[in-house]
């Protein structure tokens, strides 16, 4: 009786020892990107790694003439890194409305630069409900790139 006890207990901890993760993420230094990831939907992340705990960046997107500052917002963490749970969102508000970037899609790219369509979607101050959304094209500077992150299970 206590051998299969014994058994039973070392199949339930082997078992709940073969955990998932989950991904749909490419993380891909910003040198590796060339043209063959025109059309592929991905995140950027300036200046410095952002992963899991580290402090988050902030960048300056020129929106309607008026550069807004974004923050980093980061929900990788090495076990569960969904596309959809990584986005910029504004620090400073554009006739009252907090602005988020979703994602981007990788549109060309230079030598010096890369070009994306950013998806913006607009919220009210407490970020309860779309306001509005739009794409808006932007170049970006690869020096201002540590990594890129692509979404690798395309819709």
């Amino acid at each position: 009786m206590k051998r299969i006890f014994v058994i039973l207990i070392f199949l339930i901890v082997k078992i709940n020892c073969f955990g998932q993760d989950g991904s749909d993420i490419k993380y891909v230094p910003v040198k590796e990107i060339d043209s063959s990831f025109v059309g592929k939907f991905a995140h950027l992340d300036f200046y410095r790694r952002s992963f899991h705990l580290r402090p988050k960046d902030t960048v300056n997107i020129v929106i309607d003439k008026k550069p807004i500052r974004f923050e980093e917002h980061r929900s990788d963490d090495g076990y569960n890194n969904w596309f959809s749970k990584q986005y910029l969102l504004s620090l400073d508000k554009i006739d009252n409305n907090i602005i988020k970037i979703v994602k981007c899609k990788i549109a060309g790219v230079t030598a010096d630069s890369i070009l994306v369509i950013n998806y913006l979607e607009y919220y009210n101050a407490d970020q309860s409900k779309v306001k509005r959304s739009r794409q808006l094209p932007y170049w970006f500077r690869r020096k201002d790139i540590i990594e890129v992150l692509v979404k690798s299970d395309e819709d």
